[in-house]
């Protein structure tokens, strides 16, 4: 069935919110998406040659807290006059290419309109004269989307609260695109420090030379035939990195509670195409991560520009805070894994099924990982604390008491240090040559290397325990018992010629 008197439907005022007050659930997206802009426009810029060298492309951002304002630069390569209006005035009509540029959909710059009562945009091309300006007043276009007498399409509303001008008197070796944020409504935006940290895990900027570890991972990616994309970000004149750093603080950035001593890169395909690519930290305990650590867990990133929040894997995990332990970052490599307009995942579609697959695999490894960890922190734990007992049992400063308080303390922790002594061997043996092997054999605890060497000890203590006893005939049974289970621990556990040496100091203790 056909009909030729075709129905034209009406796009109201209120969509004009949905694209930007309703957009984001974090207002410092705004940030982001005009960061993502101009690193657009610099990628350009740099294929033009408009660069002398790479220190020269940059995006500036100043926050004047005081004036509530906001200003976003970058001295990429502006707008031809001609195609001001259309790029600027028009919505959701954007000529990039969605495979391979940063920002496709031409909605982001409308961000700004939510949170402030002013958004001018000031741009100039090279080789022209011209500086362009088109001007949103934010504020009316608030009144007029809250007034409900004022019915209109978003065109009108678009064409009643924006204005424009030309004026040709630029230098015209001059290019930049600039965005001005007056009477800024928002205070998380004119929180500078706020701003930095958010910015310092989103942007696409460099890792800072403190993070010993970023050589490793530029070198993996380029093996890979990964670009890490990176651009010179300035917020009030400082520049931006990453927030990465080597060690993990605790007690508000007080004290150090751990330190990462290496990453490990990785790398998932799909249909023989790379589809992700990332790294890890691993620190020396490998805990979950204090809130105090703003880069804690892994960050989803395109084009090394974040995806979602910090949160956004969280749900891949087989438990609930398995993201706590890292830090890390997933580069969606495949072009097929196209962020959504939100920009907090990606388009459905089979690369992002699969993205999503290979995640939940990557982590439920990793859960064994930090398990495995666990696992030796308890048992280094178990036997640092048996051999400080068991070498307080040479102090002859001790009194009758204290030594069977430290005879009870053994015996309690005896079945945890056999069990220990089983467990740091398999876990040498399964990491050998790897972060957690050498961990382990770097901590000066004597691993037993093989079964056989576990039964020659077990056997000799069984074998000259009784004879000790018998020399003991003042203890009670109970007493007697309990310095044999001690005897069997030390000779269990330490060289021969040490453990003989303090089980004689205690029998001379005895003998007193």
């Amino acid at each position: 069935m056909s009909n030729t008197n075709k129905f034209i439907p009406f796009i109201g005022k209120n969509v004009i919110e949905n694209l930007t007050i309703g957009m984001y659930k974090d207002h410092r997206f705004v940030y982001r998406e005009y960061v993502q802009n101009a690193a657009y426009q610099i990628d350009i810029a740099r294929k033009q040659n408009l660069y002398i060298n790479e220190s020269e492309p940059s995006i500036y951002i100043q926050i004047d807290t005081s004036a509530k304002k906001i200003v976003i630069e970058d001295n990429a390569t502006g707008i031809e006059k001609q195609r001001v209006l259309p790029l600027l005035g028009n919505i959701a009509l954007s000529t990039k290419n969605k495979y391979e540029d940063k920002g496709f959909r031409g909605i982001g710059r409308l961000g700004g309109l939510g949170y402030c009562d002013k958004l001018t945009f000031e741009t100039s091309y090279f080789g022209e004269d011209v500086k362009s300006t088109m001007i949103w007043d934010a504020k009316k276009l608030k009144e007029l989307i809250k007034d409900d007498n004022v019915r209109i399409g978003a065109a009108e509303l678009v064409s009643i609260i924006t204005d424009y001008s030309f004026d040709s008197n630029e230098d015209t070796d001059t290019h930049y695109f600039r965005v001005i944020m007056e009477n800024v409504t928002d205070d998380i935006l004119l929180d500078v420090q706020q701003v930095r940290d958010y910015l310092s895990m989103v942007a696409p900027v460099p890792f800072d030379n403190f993070f010993t570890h970023k050589n490793k991972i530029y070198q993996t990616a380029k093996e890979r035939n990964v670009i890490i994309d990176e651009y010179n970000i300035y917020v009030n004149t400082d520049q931006l990195f990453k927030g990465y750093k080597n060690h993990i603080y605790e007690n508000k950035i007080i004290s150090e509670k751990d330190e990462i001593i290496d990453v490990i890169c990785f790398e998932k395909y799909y249909n023989e195409t790379l589809l992700l690519w990332g790294w890890y930290g691993v620190s020396k305990n490998m805990n979950q991560i204090p809130d105090e650590n703003k880069e804690r867990g892994f960050r989803l990133r395109k084009s090394n520009i974040q995806i979602g929040l910090e949160t956004t894997l969280d749900k891949y995990h087989k438990e609930k805070l398995g993201n706590r332990y890292f830090v890390g970052e997933v580069y969606a490599v495949n072009k097929e894994l196209i962020p959504n307009a939100r920009r907090d995942f990606f388009i459905d579609n089979n690369e992002c099924e699969a993205l999503k697959t290979s995640l939940v695999k990557l982590f439920a490894e990793l859960k064994t990982f930090y398990y495995d960890f666990s696992l030796k922190n308890s048992s280094l734990k178990t036997i640092q604390e048996s051999e400080k007992l068991i070498g307080q049992l040479s102090d002859e400063s001790l009194s009758d008491k204290e030594k069977r308080e430290i005879f009870d303390e053994l015996q309690k922790k005896e079945k945890k240090l056999i069990k220990a002594r089983k467990d740091l061997p398999k876990l040498a043996k399964k990491y050998d040559g790897q972060v957690l092997g050498n961990i382990i054999k770097e901590s000066g605890v004597d691993v037993i290397e093989n079964e056989q060497q576990q039964k020659e000890k077990q056997e000799y203590a069984e074998v000259n325990a009784p004879r000790i006893i018998d020399n003991k005939k003042s203890l009670s049974t109970e007493n007697e018992l309990l310095l044999k289970k001690v005897y069997n621990v030390l000779r269990q556990n330490l060289i021969k010629a040490t453990a003989e040496e303090l089980i004689q100091k205690i029998d001379e203790e005895i003998k007193k």
